[in-house]
């Protein structure tokens, strides 16, 4: 029992709240009319009170459209964005903040632009959507670089390394975090300087230095003690409890949770507030205190599901689980399906990981070891997948950085080679003005032509050594940047057949899987129908390809596998994703395409192999066939996040090799899901995969002619 206790705490403090609040202060928004007019905004949310900023700011609103000052508009509602932000609301926050972008994008205003990708950024990762939330910090700290504002700069470095802990990666986000305090204090930024102690304390609890945290923490408070903002206070408080906790002060913690609680109160963020009560019922189960912790914890279940909070929902249910293994197994089951089918939606590996280990721990109790230890292994697979994850989006952010700054350096030092030709360019004319000079007393006469035309000869000489210099610079820049393209190349191309290999559709594919699936988890609430966003996956292996390398040989085989590519692309768009898979298989992937157009692709990609003539000689040609089996992603429009790649692909490869077992030289496709009916039987695919009513299409005559059974099984 003590042993599920300390588990169920550490599980909690693995998260933190990402959608603590944050001030209204932006670079570009000082000295603007809503704050330089009689109602003080940013007063009035420091001090907390939400509802009276928030009406005086509609108020302005409504005199600016009657005024119709579109500027004053889009700041307006850049306002309320971050007001949506601090009560939790983050879908009206991203619609309010695309509204003021269109604005500033419009009018081509970097900064005005700048502040919103930050404040986009800040939304998507209290979302848990950590790559698109670089991506916008990325987009801002480019337009500061530019506009040379070193505070926008630091305060993007701040955001990062807010997302990088949040990713585990503690070393990068320390680096961030570190280089923006200096930063933020050389620019008399209070705020974010406040924010980045309590930052840097985090990571520091995070690896178990609890000890420094502090010290980090208590800097922090003397400088809030001075601002007086609410927002401030609400977060030291959480952040002095979850380190309290940490470190098993649970009185501590419980004192400066509940002060944390009636700030965020204050602020109407309802999820902070549940989420704090659920740390508490959390310190009520490790005191032993546990009827009174799991009564807790159930009575935030109902306000998560209210107040839209899925990622704290998903917690409750997995802190639930693990205070329910040595009491109510029907509970304990019941949140551990619960909290998985949302975990599996949003693509958390690392939740999914530990609601495996609490499976574990089940199986364990009811002697079940078998389920255990598979429950185990899917653990551990799980946990290597969220590293990998975490650890290629940390790299991809880091990578994008370096190339900038790169870039910056390379800038900076062509400017300082052409101000020090320049610079001896000057010493060498004044010399030679010194010398004629000289000279000036002997005769003015020879003076003034030999000084025009030595000259107008130095000039021209300076101006082509300037020139030859910059050429030679562009030259070497061109040069580097060529042999880093031709390498990067190189190792995500098939040398043989010119199109993309396994490596580039592994970098490329889950970020194209999770835009296919967030277009439909977005909109569930509407019904989508002949979307855009679909993906399609195309499968083909060239039929009997192992008798024509052994009756003409492996050279016509690379020769027909060459002329193979060329169709594909003959078939597919420059955009689709072309992969030589292995061996005679090769993948098609179709991003932004309605599932509408996959049968008319399928039979175009099949009809253009069985129609071409291939070359295995200059004198001699033939024709080949192809098998294919295809799948629109995601299959289950109701069910976006249903099935993985792995489980795409599987299906995939049976729609092929059932093409090959039905007579080769046609198409199996499946292309979404269908009504059920009472009557129904499910078809072998459905039984194999354990699948819903899925449509299955092909170009035999009919579906009873698919040969879905293996013959050698």
């Amino acid at each position: 029992m003590m042993l599920n206790r300390v588990g169920l705490l550490l599980s909690l403090l693995c998260c933190s709240v990402t959608g603590l609040a944050h001030s209204v202060r932006h670079v570009s928004m000082n000295g603007h009319a809503f704050y330089a007019s009689g109602f003080n905004v940013e007063q009035l949310v420091n001090q907390g009170d939400i509802q009276q900023a928030e009406r005086q700011i509609r108020d302005q609103l409504a005199l600016s459209q009657a005024e119709q000052n579109q500027r004053a508009v889009a700041t307006g509602s850049h306002v309320l964005g971050q007001i949506s932000l601090i009560k939790n609301n983050y879908p009206l926050a991203l619609r309010q903040f695309q509204s003021a972008l269109d604005f500033f994008k419009a009018v081509r205003e970097p900064l005005g632009m700048a502040d919103l990708y930050t404040d986009i950024g800040r939304t998507y990762r209290v979302m848990g959507l950590y790559q698109s939330a670089l991506g916008y910090f990325n987009l801002a700290k480019d337009i500061y670089h530019q506009q040379g504002r070193y505070d926008g700069i630091a305060l993007q470095q701040l955001e990062v390394g807010i997302s990088l802990r949040l990713l585990g990666q503690f070393e990068s986000a320390l680096s961030q975090l570190e280089r923006a305090l200096p930063l933020l204090r050389q620019e008399n930024d209070s705020q974010a300087t406040a924010s980045t102690l309590m930052q840097i304390a985090r990571v520091y609890s995070e690896i178990d230095k609890n000890d420094e945290a502090m010290l980090y923490l208590q800097d922090a408070a003397a400088l809030i003690d001075t601002l007086q903002i609410k927002t401030l206070q609400a977060e030291l408080d959480y952040h002095l409890g979850q380190v309290n906790i940490q470190m098993g002060h649970y009185d501590n913690a419980r004192r400066h949770l509940e002060q944390s609680k009636v700030h965020f109160s204050q602020l109407e963020a309802q999820c902070d507030v549940a989420k704090i009560d659920s740390t508490l019922g959390v310190i009520l189960i490790n005191q032993d205190q546990v009827e009174a912790g799991i009564s807790l914890l159930e009575s935030k279940l109902m306000q998560a599901v209210d107040n839209n909070c899925t990622t704290l929902l998903t917690e409750l249910h997995l802190s639930l689980a693990q205070a329910n293994l040595n009491r109510d197994q029907q509970a304990l089951t019941e949140h551990i399906n619960q909290g998985m089918q949302q975990a599996i939606e949003r693509g958390e590996l690392l939740t999914q990981a530990r609601f495996e280990a609490v499976k574990m721990q089940k199986h364990e109790q009811t002697g079940d070891y078998v389920a255990a230890l598979n429950a185990l292994k899917r653990q551990q697979r799980l946990e290597q997948q969220s590293r990998e994850q975490r650890r290629s989006l940390a790299l991809l952010y880091l990578q994008s950085q370096l190339d900038v700054e790169r870039q910056a350096q390379s800038l900076e030092l062509l400017n300082k080679n052409q101000a020090i030709q320049l610079a001896r360019a000057e010493q060498q004319e004044l010399e030679v003005r010194m010398l004629y000079a000289s000279l000036f007393a002997v005769t003015l006469l020879v003076f003034l032509i030999w000084s025009r035309f030595n000259h107008s000869q130095r000039s021209r000489f300076l101006k082509r050594e300037v020139r030859r210099r910059t050429q030679e610079l562009e030259s070497k820049n061109a040069e580097l940047e060529n042999a880093y393209i031709a390498l990067e190349r190189a190792s995500l191309m098939d040398p043989l057949t010119g199109l993309y290999n396994r490596q580039y559709l592994n970098n490329q594919l889950p970020q194209e899987i999770n835009r296919a699936q967030q277009a439909y988890l977005l909109s569930r609430d509407e019904k989508i129908e002949n979307s855009p966003s679909d993906m399609l996956c195309f499968l083909l292996d060239i039929d009997n390809f192992k008798h024509i390398n052994d009756t003409y040989g492996h050279m016509a085989g690379d020769r027909i596998l060459t002329d193979l590519a060329k169709v594909m692309r003959s078939v597919f768009r420059p955009s689709d994703m072309l992969i030589r898979w292995g061996g005679e298989e090769f993948l098609a992937v179709c991003r932004n395409t309605n599932r509408l157009e996959a049968v008319a692709l399928a039979d175009r990609l099949r009809q253009g192999i069985h129609d071409n003539d291939f070359q295995i000689s200059q004198q001699h040609s033939i024709h080949i066939t192809c098998s294919i089996g295809f799948c629109v992603l995601p299959l289950y429009p109701s069910e976006p996040a249903r099935l993985n790649w792995d489980g795409y692909f599987g299906l995939l490869d049976e729609c092929l090799y059932a093409a090959k077992r039905s007579g080769k030289d046609c198409w199996i496709g499946l292309t979404g899901e269908k009504s059920n009916t009472p009557d129904r039987q499910k078809s072998p695919l459905e039984e194999k995969f354990d699948l819903p009513p899925t449509r299955v299409q092909t170009s035999l005559n009919h579906l009873s002619s698919i040969n879905w059974q293996d013959p050698v099984k």
